[in-house]
């Protein structure tokens, strides 16, 4: 969910800006902040941050959890460009947070003027 692995892979990618290598029995995705995720075929992962001690969790079962684990360390992910087109921000936003999402998103956009 966070890079493709293999050329066999048919895994949608879900969260942007991540890279992966397979290291053959694990994979290992880095970002540009410097975060390291390792994934090992025991059921275990390692986050190392920059500047941080490593932290090693059992690999999330859901991707709420991996959220969850990723929020708790303080470690940016963002929807890939996927979510946005195959689900409505209802689906993963609470209803309070969908109109500040659409008025950020027109202004990243430079489009903040055709809110008015």
């Amino acid at each position: 969910m966070l890079y493709p692995v293999s050329e066999k892979s048919s895994t949608d990618i879900l969260f942007e800006d991540w890279h992966g290598k397979d290291m053959r029995n694990w994979f290992k995705f880095t970002n540009d902040d410097g975060v390291v995720l390792e994934f090992f075929p025991n059921g275990t992962y390692v986050i190392k941050k920059r500047g941080d001690a490593e932290h090693q969790l059992v690999t999330p079962k859901t991707i709420d959890e991996f959220i969850n684990d990723m929020d708790r360390f303080g470690i940016y992910i963002g929807w890939s460009n996927w979510i946005d087109e195959n689900f409505d921000p209802k689906d993963y936003l609470p209803p309070d947070e969908i109109k500040s999402y659409f008025s950020n998103l027109l202004a990243k956009m430079g489009k903040a003027h055709e809110l008015m």
